[in-house]
């Protein structure tokens, strides 16, 4: 009998899987952007074409898998098999199309060498998700923890040789292949046995039917990736190699901080809170929305403000001097922060309202909102314009999810809104009005001090601090 872990445990095993890779990509992110800008360009516009192909071969099949194997009479090794043929044959068409593609678009020979290489072990990966979807629903993330941390280490640590020994970029590009070639392969130990030969047609016949309820969530992660990715193939096209690399490392940034909190908080703890209590107690829905929001919107702001103003050093003390033409870039960027952590808790409490479909509509109109802003700025204001190409689409996708949560729901009263404005036009105030007359570390600091006293005051209550009513602005 497999002992079941506690919740913190298991939340733990994957941070630890998620982290140690998190650190190693950091450090091989920063050694590469000091080493070449246009390889950095280059291996930043191959994962993008990778992410596409990762969520082409995933379809949205996670949610499925985890509902279905966490049923004790699901014949788990069947579906596996199933779902991992499935996975493969979209795998392999959409390497094809990626090919073709960039034919089509006329990168040069290496650099669709390198994507193709990039793009086939970010697919592997989604083919090898299946069996972690089997951990997580059995309980066994310490399984998942012991795969991935090496795999990430092995993976990463060549493309980090690679680097010092400046082995050229397509032997760089291997290091994804590579670790994503380790992760099957210790998955398919762990799991004892080879899960391709237990096939059916019917079954597989029966698995597309059931796979059509997900649909809407596929079209939601279609749309999302691309209009996250979109800029950068827009950007190659006008910028070349050099500017895809100085929009990456001001990207990386403001999408790391984005991804810890939408991914870690929001998706894992928050998401299936508002689930519950939607259909239980719709007061209690709200009043945890409202001190969500209120928490989010008080830790994105001194966030955004820090960047904001420190987008100069930040880049050349990370990355080095050849990025100082980043810095406008990431100042751009810098609104992202905070569409992304409250469009993605209004986009969670859309879902658990079953309003997906109007989730659907709000990122279709994003996508074309992105290709229309893509098209228009990029070629004009190249690095600039596909930082606002993004940044526009975010906040244009964050209002229509945010309002009508906003409108549903009511989170925050007009008293907590106009604190919020008035806390963020103060720091602004004091930034600009003491810049003339105090030393600029001064000024930062002065400008900080009312973004912290929101903090302090929207902090979110410590599990021993009594409720507060939910009235308090």
């Amino acid at each position: 009998m497999i002992r079941l872990k506690s919740i913190p445990q298991r939340l733990g095993y994957v941070l630890c899987a998620q982290w140690t890779r998190d650190i190693a990509w950091t450090a091989f992110t920063i050694l590469l952007a000091r080493h070449s800008q246009i390889i950095l360009g280059q291996i930043m516009l191959a994962l993008s074409l990778g992410y596409l192909v990762r969520m082409a071969v995933d379809a949205g099949m996670n949610e499925f898998l985890l509902s279905s194997f966490a049923r004790r009479d699901s014949r788990p090794l069947s579906l596996l098999g199933e779902i991992t043929w499935f996975k493969l044959g979209l795998l392999a068409l959409a390497l094809l199309v990626s090919w073709i593609i960039t034919g089509i678009l006329g990168y040069e020979f290496r650099l669709r060498i390198m994507a193709l290489a990039i793009a086939g072990g970010l697919g592997m990966d989604a083919v090898t998700d299946s069996f972690f979807a089997l951990c997580q629903a059995r309980g066994r993330q310490d399984v998942e923890m012991r795969i991935r941390v090496p795999a990430g280490l092995i993976g990463i640590g060549y493309g980090i040789v690679c680097t010092f020994a400046d082995t050229g970029p397509i032997w760089l590009a291997l290091y994804k292949p590579i670790e994503s070639s380790i992760l099957m392969l210790f998955a398919l130990k762990a799991l004892d046995r080879n899960p391709l030969g237990s096939f059916s047609i019917e079954r597989l016949r029966q698995l597309g039917q059931r796979l059509k309820l997900g649909v809407i969530f596929t079209c939601m992660a279609f749309c999302s990736m691309f209009y996250n990715k979109l800029n950068v193939f827009f950007l190659k096209t006008h910028g070349g190699n050099a500017q895809v690399g100085s929009y990456s490392v001001a990207w990386e940034t403001v999408d790391g901080i984005s991804t810890l909190v939408s991914g870690a908080l929001l998706g894992k703890v928050i998401f299936p809170m508002l689930t519950k209590l939607w259909h239980e107690n719709a007061e209690e829905f709200r009043k945890l929305a409202g001190q969500t929001a209120r928490s989010l919107w008080a830790v994105a702001l001194p966030v955004m403000y820090l960047l904001f103003v420190e987008s100069d050093r930040i880049l050349v003390f990370i990355y080095g001097p050849h990025y100082a033409d980043a810095s406008l870039t990431q100042r751009l960027l810098t609104p992202c922060v905070a569409t992304a952590f409250l469009h993605n808790l209004a986009a969670y409490a859309m879902i658990s309202m079953h309003r997906q479909r109007l989730l659907l509509w709000c990122y279709v109109s994003g996508l074309a909102a992105n290709l229309l802003l893509c098209i228009l700025l990029i070629p004009a204001f190249k690095l600039e314009g596909a930082a606002l190409a993004l940044t526009l689409t975010k906040v244009w996708v964050a209002v229509l999810t945010i309002g009508f949560f906003q409108h549903t729901a009511r989170p925050m009263n007009s008293r907590q809104w106009l604190l919020l404005i008035g806390a963020a036009c103060a720091a602004f105030g004091l930034w600009r009005g003491l810049g003339p007359y105090l030393p600029r570390e001064l000024t930062e600091l002065a400008g900080l001090v009312p973004l912290l006293a929101l903090l302090w005051r929207w902090r979110p209550p410590t599990p021993w601090e009594k409720k507060k009513t939910d009235a308090q602005p």
